[in-house]
């Protein structure tokens, strides 16, 4: 049902929309759901935000959110001293910080020096958007959001 929702709600390839639990026990144990936007779209997160927050999940639940992990594509700019992912073909933007981990710090050194006439395809963690469902839902998320760069690669326009 949550697969039908997403898909029909924010232009997600309904055959992309997959759950995976990460324990084989009868329990409800952690797991990942990975969905990918049709070939022209856009997921919009505040909409996501806005309807996860519509189902039972804003309400009594113990369950939660481990990472949020997004992938996009556009240009790297440096904005008011911060290095800015400028999402292709939209509005949206990600101010880039770097992981704690030593390896993917290295990413984002790399990262600022990439031309920003190059088109990125940047895979990152969004910071701060974490935790149990009810008190991650009731607090709007920063804008613009900031994603901690895990990695990235410099992609031709046509991807």
């Amino acid at each position: 049902m949550a697969c039908d929702a997403i898909a029909r709600l924010y232009d997600v390839d309904e055959d992309s929309a997959v759950f995976k639990k990460l324990q084989k026990t009868e329990k409800y144990d952690q797991g990942t759901f990975t969905f990918r936007a049709r070939k022209g779209k856009l997921i919009d997160l505040d909409k996501l935000h806005e309807s996860v927050w519509a189902t039972r999940l804003s309400g009594g639940t113990r369950s939660g959110l481990v990472s949020l992990e997004v992938t996009a594509v556009g240009h790297i700019v440096s904005s008011n001293g911060a290095t800015v992912l400028k999402v292709a073909d939209s509005d949206a933007e990600f101010v880039i910080d770097r992981q704690a981990d030593e390896k993917k710090a290295d990413v984002f050194s790399q990262l600022q020096n990439v031309s920003s006439d190059k088109v990125v395809k940047l895979t990152g963690v969004i910071d701060n958007y974490t935790g149990h469902w009810p008190n991650l839902l009731q607090k709007e998320p920063p804008k613009p959001r900031r994603i901690l760069v895990n990695s990235f690669e410099v992609v031709e326009r046509s991807q």
